[in-house]
């Protein structure tokens, strides 16, 4: 296995664990919590994970903690703003997001490479939520 196929592989197990995580849909300090638990179930997979992937331990631990962190901030901040929306329907949308997970971490391991598509559609998904979100205060300040 290539060091490209490892961490591919390390990042997507990661983004796996955090939008499982993710998919309580959490705020505030309890989304706070629930990224640690992802952090930590992330850098314990990543350890464990290091051999397989033909990594050294701590760099496939960091990988596979960032690609938890990070998929947990996001996933969690669309099924929260989803369930605000929707009321009842955000249930529906945390088990279609643990769906994609489990699609993903098939990915991650038959294909590690591919897994990178899942990061490059997380941090569109992230940039584009914030760029909206900084309109939408910039049409407040307006207002005023």
């Amino acid at each position: 296995m290539s060091f490209l196929s490892g961490i591919s592989l390390e990042l997507g197990i990661g983004i796996a664990i955090g939008m499982f995580a993710g998919t309580t849909g959490t705020r505030g300090s309890a989304r706070g919590r629930m990224t640690l638990l992802a952090a930590a179930i992330g850098l314990a997979v990543g350890l464990l994970l290091a051999g397989a992937a033909d990594l050294d331990a701590p760099v496939g631990a960091v990988f596979c903690f960032a690609g938890a962190v990070f998929a947990c901030l996001v996933v969690s901040d669309v099924v929260s703003s989803a369930g605000r929306r929707g009321g009842g329907g955000s249930g529906a949308l945390g088990f279609l997001v643990s769906l994609a997970a489990l699609a993903v971490a098939a990915v991650s391991v038959l294909w590690p490479v591919i897994a990178l598509l899942a990061l490059a559609g997380l941090v569109w998904l992230g940039v584009s939520r914030h760029r909206r979100a900084q309109r939408k205060h910039a049409g407040l300040r307006v207002l005023r």
